[in-house]
């Protein structure tokens, strides 16, 4: 059986490398890739910039398609006006409502991303959202998001020293996530100042924190790998197994949306 092609969305920005000036970039976190290679799978960056006309021509070749963390996404997209002031003077998390500019949102790659999702569930292409992913995934399916977590019990963003905490995740048994996961409570890491308020209308919630945020949501259908989740697995894969039974799941999927796709 070959390896399955996943699809990863990515990241653009302005970067200070190794001139005074700024470059372009376009980027995945290495940790990202290392886990879809590490589980058998052939990671492919997608970018953005890719005209929408064009999305059938190469959505048809991957085998699954990860949306990763990034900026927040434009309140615009579920109806709201943007209360976060995003401040080039902010270089680390920054505080509720005053976030560093790298968040700032990006209409375009909102735009794209949901369309890139819509085209994925029209085909049941396994999908994983990771933080971002997770959240325009929410988005893409008519719900809302908190621009600011209302603040509780649990630590959901990093610190101001930028130490990232961790909190626990209750997952609902006999949900298509407790058969992932193989378990009902593990711990993930808090690195989210957003998150969702309203669910989705083809989704179901199968995951919370204790303060009852959503955590974890997979799709209505059961046929469509889908799973979305707030924390970061690609991050907590090396502390905790659990994250790393995300993974494994998803490349199978991909390998058996593959060998369905052979025999049609």
């Amino acid at each position: 059986m070959r390896k399955p092609l996943i699809g990863i969305t990515s990241n653009f920005e302005s970067i200070s490398a190794l001139s005074n000036s700024s470059d372009e970039f376009v980027f995945v976190r290495a940790n990202y890739v290392g886990a879809i290679l590490e589980k058998g799978g052939i990671p492919l960056i997608i970018n953005y910039k890719i005209d929408h006309e064009d999305t059938d021509h190469f959505i048809d070749r991957l085998d699954g398609i990860l949306f990763i963390g990034g900026q927040d996404v434009d309140p615009h997209f579920y109806g709201e006006h943007c209360q976060i002031d995003y401040c080039e003077d902010i270089l680390d998390s920054g505080i509720p409502y005053k976030r560093p500019l790298r968040d700032k949102p990006n209409p375009e790659r909102d735009l794209f991303e949901i369309e890139l999702y819509r085209a994925a569930k029209k085909r049941k292409l396994p999908v994983l959202g990771i933080c971002r992913g997770y959240q325009l995934i929410n988005v893409a399916e008519g719900g809302s998001l908190h621009q600011e977590i209302p603040i509780q019990d649990v630590l959901h963003t990093i610190l101001p020293n930028e130490t990232i905490p961790d909190h626990e995740i209750l997952i609902q048994k006999n949900s298509h996530a407790h058969e992932v996961f193989g378990s009902t409570c593990f711990f993930t890491c808090s690195i989210h100042h957003q998150g969702i308020k309203n669910l989705g209308s083809d989704l179901i919630a199968t995951g919370f924190a204790k303060d009852g945020l959503i955590e974890v949501v997979e799709s209505r259908d059961p046929e469509h790998f889908m799973i979305g989740m707030q924390g970061h697995p690609e991050r907590s894969c090396k502390q905790y197994n659990e994250h790393n039974y995300l993974f494994t799941a998803f490349i199978q999927a991909a390998q058996e949306y593959d060998h369905k796709r052979s025999y049609r």
